[in-house]
């Protein structure tokens, strides 16, 4: 049968649809299997299917292009290294090239200062570390200046040492012996005046050894440094300039040292002497050795000459005539003095010799005696208060009176005699002496003019002068003294 006839026939056997349950008709059981032509047929089903494995291929492949563009951009990404010293980490780079660099640059750096091939002291290391959030390259700069901050440096040198005791390395034996030459030489040039003395030997008391050894760099000095060092006890340097009003007892206590310590620190200065401007050391030096040396000095002396005194009685007492000037003698003296960084310890005279004799001095003075001229009762000399008595006054011994009076008032001769001396008197100043016979003299002091000359005869009562204020005088006053036999007495017992 065709199959036009069997399409038909089974349109013609199919029943019509009815709106109710058709009679004698069940409902048909669910079932597991879906209908074709519903949403739960097996096309439907195989859809959702195909759905699902289309979002797990997805997610799949953005993860894997996920891994794969964090793999790709690690894989760009330079490398991290972590710059340790001696372990300690000090820093990150992602050039180790870099650091090698850096220590080598620092190194050669150090060794042109030295002069010897200095080395790290430490380990620098770079580690490779994994990227993490938290860590940043350190930069370049910076990390360059934490390297040359924490390395240290050795290097062979020669160490001059003090009784065992490593002081200062320099960069060759050549060096340091030098250095030890120049200390001694610097040493007798501070000791010794050209021409004045010869010294002998120079000594170092320690025990000083020059040993080849790798020692830090630090320990490196020039030979002019090296010998501050040896001779001050240490490479600093500390100084004040003098301020305006300052003294030595000021900078002292500001400096927290004795003005002993300034004197040490300084033994240029003179006495007490300082001037605003001056540079003062605050270091007292505590040398690391101690320099013996031994001098031979060769002086003059200057020998003094005599006096040989004849008397003429037909000259007066304040006359007198040089016959023969003095003349002072030499002598040549050699003398051996041993020093210690220095101080003088020890001098011995070795010899001495007469380069000269001296010449004495030979003068003739006058004997004859003063006639009696005074009275022997005095006058008042001015008119006056006593301000100063006779006798002991202020710790020494007052051997007159003074009597005050306005600058100018005339002063007037005690009593009749001769001046035998009219002129200037130390601290006296302006002194007027006047022999009255019988061994007595009356003297004047501190007088503004004179009104008399050596040798003029006076009467009581002339004057002679005027009162002042000339030698030491604290003001004008009249300074009047009485002599008998050559010593002073008390002027007022004279005025009964």
């Amino acid at each position: 049968m065709s199959a036009a006839i069997q399409m038909d026939e089974t349109c013609m056997n199919v029943e019509k649809p009815h709106l109710g349950r058709p009679a004698g008709r069940r409902r048909p059981r669910k079932t597991n299997v879906p209908d074709a032509s519903s949403p739960g047929s097996k096309k439907g089903w195989t859809h959702k299917l195909s759905r699902k494995a289309m979002y797990i291929t997805v997610a799949v492949v953005v993860a894997a292009a996920a891994f794969l563009a964090v793999a790709i951009a690690n894989a760009n990404r330079p490398s991290l290294y972590a710059v340790t010293i001696d372990g300690e980490l000090v820093g990150y780079t992602d050039n180790k090239d870099l650091v090698a660099e850096i220590v080598w640059r620092l190194s050669e750096e150090e060794s042109f200062r030295v002069g010897a091939e200095a080395i790290p002291s430490c380990e620098v290391d770079c580690q490779k570390v994994k990227w993490e959030k938290d860590l940043e390259v350190t930069d370049p700069d910076q990390l360059g200046e934490i390297l040359k901050e924490r390395i240290g440096f050795v290097a062979s040198g020669y160490v001059i040492c003090v009784n065992g005791q490593d002081v200062v390395a320099l960069c060759s034996e050549e060096a340091a012996r030098g250095a030890l030459d120049d200390l001694r030489q610097s040493y007798i040039n501070s000791i010794v005046k050209p021409g004045h003395a010869t010294v002998e030997e120079v000594l170092i008391k320690e025990k000083i050894d020059i040993v080849e050894q790798e020692v830090p760099t630090s320990l490196f000095r020039s030979k002019q440094e090296a010998v501050e060092i040896l001779s001050r006890g240490t490479d600093k340097m500390l100084s004040y300039v003098v301020q305006r009003g300052d003294s030595l007892w000021t900078i002292a206590m500001a400096n927290n040292m004795t003005v002993e310590d300034l004197r040490k620190a300084n033994p240029n200065i003179e006495g007490d002497l300082i001037r605003e401007g001056d540079n003062l050391n605050l270091i007292v030096p505590d040398p690391y050795v101690t320099l013996q040396s031994r001098e031979i000095v060769t002086y003059t002396v200057s020998i003094p000459y005599s006096t040989q005194v004849t008397y003429d009685p037909s000259m007066w007492p304040w006359q007198e005539e040089v016959i023969q000037a003095g003349k002072s003698g030499e002598k040549e003296v050699v003398e051996e003095i041993v020093r210690e960084n220095g101080e003088e310890v020890s001098r011995t005279k070795i010899s001495e010799k007469i380069l000269s004799y001296p010449v004495t001095k030979k003068i003739v003075r006058g004997s004859k005696q003063v006639p009696e001229m005074g009275s022997g009762e005095l006058a008042w000399p001015v008119q006056g208060t006593i301000t100063s008595r006779f006798g002991p006054r202020w710790g020494t011994y007052h051997r007159g009176v003074d009597i005050g009076a306005p600058h100018g008032t005339p002063v007037i001769a005690a009593d009749s005699g001769m001046v035998i001396f009219a002129g200037w008197n130390g601290g006296y100043g302006n002194l007027v002496k006047i022999a009255h016979g019988s061994n007595m003299q009356t003297w004047y002091a501190h007088l503004s003019e004179f009104a008399v000359s050596t040798g003029q005869e006076v009467k009581k009562g002339d004057v002679i002068g005027y009162v002042g204020s000339t030698g030491r005088s604290t003001g004008p006053h009249l300074h009047f003294e009485v002599h008998v036999d050559g010593v002073a007495k008390d002027p007022l017992s004279f005025y009964k």
